[in-house]
């Protein structure tokens, strides 16, 4: 008996729903774990785009030559090192991660309270200035070309009750560095910047209940946090000066390649290149952080489920450059080395596989030395893994 993935096409009554395989957002399911009792419930999960979910045969029905979950981890992690060998798509910061640091911190700070506000001025029915953003867009831009590494590793520190607005933020800096990975110019990278900052702009006719609750949200309430994209497509479509870019970002997030996506269960090439992009950077964000309601998950593992839901939710193509902008063990992830040391990845260089790292604990020795820089590539010291920083009670973003 084990935990199998199957298609939906595979699913029959009688079978134990395990894991829905999606975004802890992304479908109306009040519970993720459930027995499949009538063929309602196969047809809402294809309803709402899922195309493989997880089983549990040791509660329920088997699938003869469905692949086990652990089958399917060895090949995810595998893809996942395999997409190392393009290089890292991103031009080496200018500046280091540690002269960076301060200025990014003071940059996502500032855009974080000018978003807080224009999304109040949205909820009282206020004119939105979405001027007050174009500088801070152009701020981030700059910061992510002098490092990318040290804006785009405090994007995952957030508070709960400002998740909304820092979440817009981390969308914006994601968006520009990925961008600037596809090889756009200048004036677009910051439109998408700018289509970031705005994406959710809806959630501001969202009642604060519904979005700040601490736990799953019921059928009505999952449908009413949907509606968020039209209120954002209204409200930018009544702005001057709003280009199509960031009208697509916000109407085009939710979508998935496969189709049944909301809010119009677009497919393939019917959504835009930049509406693809910001698909993968929101699903990213999201489970990358903590909520009150869910522990956010490291980022070499989020990548992971990234590659899992290529071609069905996301663009595949797409994935693989966004792995490459980010490194497979992005900035701030804890990793553990061949000489049984712990470190966090400080830099990413020219090999995804070799970043530099900052040697913070010694498992052997059991003592925490003073802080130093390795650089990989000139080690013969390498990366066995990743490792969970709750597991070893490390404060990976205190290092950086």
């Amino acid at each position: 008996m084990a935990i199998k993935r199957v298609r939906l096409a595979d699913l029959r009554t009688g079978m134990y729903v395990h894991d829905l395989n999606c975004g802890w957002l992304d479908h109306g399911f009040f519970r993720q774990r459930f027995l499949l009792r009538h063929d309602g419930q196969i047809q809402k999960m294809k309803d709402q785009g899922l195309h493989e979910i997880y089983i549990d045969t040791s509660r329920g029905a088997d699938v003869e030559g469905a692949p086990t979950q652990e089958e399917i981890e060895t090949e995810l992690a595998r893809e996942l090192r395999e997409s190392a060998a393009g290089g890292m798509a991103l031009t080496p910061g200018r500046v280091s991660q540690r002269e960076e640091s301060a200025e990014a911190r003071r940059i996502l700070g500032e855009a974080g309270d000018v978003i807080e506000d224009l999304l109040m001025d949205a909820r009282l029915g206020k004119q939105v200035d979405f001027a007050r953003a174009r500088p801070l867009v152009k701020e981030i831009n700059a910061s992510v070309l002098r490092n990318p590494g040290a804006l785009l590793s405090l994007t995952r520190i957030k508070a709960a009750d400002t998740y909304t607005f820092q979440h817009s933020v981390s969308l914006c800096a994601l968006l520009v560095a990925f961008t600037h990975a596809v090889g756009m110019d200048a004036a677009t990278v910051e439109e998408a910047g700018l289509g970031g900052l705005l994406h959710d702009l809806g959630k501001s006719k969202v009642p604060n209940e519904i979005l700040n609750k601490p736990g799953k949200l019921t059928e009505d309430e999952f449908t009413i946090m949907k509606s968020h994209v039209a209120h954002s497509g209204l409200l930018l479509e009544g702005m001057s000066g709003i280009s199509q870019m960031v009208i697509q970002i916000a109407g085009e997030h939710h979508e998935k390649v496969g189709g049944g996506g909301y809010p119009r269960g677009l497919a393939g090439d019917q959504i835009s290149q930049i509406g693809r992009m910001a698909a993968i950077v929101d699903v990213y964000d999201a489970l990358t952080s903590d909520r009150i309601y869910h522990k956010g998950e490291e980022p070499s593992e989020v990548l992971k489920r990234l590659l899992e839901w290529s071609g069905g939710h996301l663009d595949g193509e797409l994935v693989q450059l966004f792995i490459r902008t980010l490194g497979i063990y992005p900035v701030g992830s804890l990793v553990r080395l061949s000489s049984e040391r712990l470190a966090v990845v400080v830099e990413q260089g020219e090999d995804l596989l070799r970043p530099t790292v900052r040697v913070v604990y010694d498992i052997r020795r059991k003592v925490w030395p003073h802080p130093r820089d390795l650089d990989l590539a000139k080690s013969h010291d390498q990366i066995v893994d990743y490792q969970e920083p709750g597991d070893w009670g490390v404060e990976a973003g205190a290092y950086l």
